[in-house]
C-alpha cells in the first residue's frame, strides 16, 4: 500500500460521535484503497467490544484494541482531562493521521471539541484528490462548474469538504485572488448559525502577460479545483431547518468571476450553487452490559 489512514477515537461502545466516525470510515474504504491507502482505527476498547461493534456495523477494516492506552500515550494524544479513576480514563483526543508508506506522517486532522470530526471523505478529497458523491453541473457561456461534496451522508459535528471543479472554455481565463484592476474569482456561502464555513483553498495561479496593455496578471486557465470546508452543528435538531422536502440538507453558495479571452473581457457573472447531503442520527446502541468497561486501566 501507498500509506495508511489511522483513526484514534474514544470508544466503539458509549460514544455516538465515534461510532458514526467508524461507520463513515467503512463507507470510504474502497475509495481509499483505490488510491493505495489502507485504513485502521484504534480505541481503548477491549477486543470483545470491537468485535461486537464490527459485527453489528459491518466494519471490515482493522479495529485495534489498546486497552492500556500504550499506543495512545506513545502518540502523545492521551486525554488528560479525565480523572485516572474514571472508566473513561485512557481515551485519546480523537483525530486522524495520514501516514506514508515510509512511515512518515503526511497530514493529521484534530479538532478542539470531541463532537467535531473531519470525515474520512474530507481527508480523501483534500489530501488524495478524491471525488465523492453526485456531481452537479452548471454552465455559462464561458465555463462549466461541477459541484460535489466529500460525503453524501453526514452526522452532527462532521467537517466535510465541498468541491467546485472549474472547466474553462478554450482560450478563456479568469482572474485569481490578488489581481488588481479586474474581478477575481470569489466563492462564497449563505451564512447560517448551524454551519461553520472555512476559507476556500485556491490553487497556484499562472502569471499571464497582456502585451496590449503591458500588464502581468494572475489567472486560471483550462481546468482547476477549489475546495472549501464546512462543519455542521453537533445537534441534529439545529440542522433541521436546512432540510428540503426530500429530507436533504441544502448548502447554498455562489461563484463569481470575470472571464476574458484573447480579444474580449466580459462583464462579471455570479453563478448560484448548491450542495445536498443527507443527515443521519448518531448511533446510541451499546454493547451488552457484560462487555462494558467498568474501571480505568492500571
Amino acid at each position: 500500500p501507498n500509506g495508511l489512514l489511522l483513526l484514534f477515537t474514544r470508544s466503539a461502545d458509549w460514544c455516538g460521535f465515534c461510532k458514526g466516525h467508524l461507520v463513515q470510515f467503512q463507507r470510504q474504504k474502497e475509495a481509499f484503497e483505490a488510491k493505495g491507502v489502507k485504513m485502521a482505527a484504534l480505541t481503548y476498547d477491549s477486543v470483545e467490544v470491537l468485535k461486537h461493534f464490527a459485527a453489528r456495523a459491518g466494519i471490515t477494516y482493522p479495529l485495534l484494541s489498546d486497552p492500556d492506552s500504550e499506543v495512545i500515550r506513545a502518540f502523545g494524544i492521551l486525554n488528560e482531562t479525565i480523572p485516572s479513576t474514571h472508566a473513561f480514563f485512557g481515551i485519546p483526543n480523537p483525530g486522524q493521521y495520514l501516514i506514508g508508506k515510509d512511515g512518515v506522517v503526511k497530514a493529521k486532522f484534530f479538532e478542539e471539541a470531541y463532537s467535531e470530526r473531519y470525515t474520512a471523505g474530507n481527508v480523501l478529497t483534500r489530501e488524495l484528490g478524491g471525488s465523492q458523491g453526485l456531481r452537479t453541473e452548471k454552465r455559462t457561456r464561458h465555463l462549466r462548474l461541477l459541484t460535489s461534496a466529500s460525503d453524501e451522508i453526514v452526522r452532527g459535528g462532521n467537517r466535510i469538504a465541498l468541491v467546485v471543479d472549474v472547466e474553462l472554455n478554450e482560450k478563456m481565463h479568469v482572474y485569481a485572488p490578488g489581481v488588481e484592476g479586474y474581478h477575481p474569482i470569489r466563492w462564497s456561502f449563505e451564512t447560517d448559525d448551524a454551519l461553520t464555513f472555512y476559507s476556500p483553498e485556491y490553487p497556484e495561479a499562472k502569471l499571464l502577460h497582456l502585451p496590449a496593455i503591458q500588464e502581468i496578471v494572475p489567472v486560471y486557465e483550462g481546468s482547476f479545483r477549489l475546495v472549501a470546508e464546512v462543519r455542521f452543528a453537533a445537534k441534529p435538531e439545529d440542522l433541521q431547518h436546512l432540510e428540503n422536502e426530500q429530507g436533504e440538507l441544502v448548502i447554498k453558495g455562489s461563484f463569481r468571476y470575470q472571464a476574458c479571452d484573447d480579444k474580449v473581457c466580459y462583464l462579471p457573472e455570479t453563478v448560484p450553487l448548491e450542495w445536498k447531503v443527507r443527515l443521519e442520527a448518531h448511533d446510541r446502541t451499546r454493547v451488552p452490559e457484560e462487555l462494558r468497561r467498568k474501571t480505568s486501566p492500571r
